[in-house]
């Protein structure tokens, strides 16, 4: 099973044989798409201190806002 991390943008989403498998890897990576840009434009709107304590900073948000969501 590959590990997606939020901002890669390279890889598949799913490993393995099999097409259902790719169809339904597929459809959940389409379907994450929307809630993390949703949640990257809810991180981007705190401040500072707001995002040290859930253990980001600003770049790193910026930064997964610009690869291909997930993403």
């Amino acid at each position: 099973m590959t590990i997606k991390i939020p901002g890669d943008i390279g890889g598949r989403a799913v490993s393995g044989r099999g097409i259902s498998r790719r169809v339904l890897g597929r459809a959940t990576v389409v379907r994450e798409a929307p809630a993390r840009r949703s949640i990257n434009a809810h991180l981007l709107g705190l401040d500072d201190a707001a995002l040290a304590t859930f253990g980001y900073d600003k770049l790193a948000v910026e930064e997964a806002g610009r690869g291909r969501f997930p993403v």
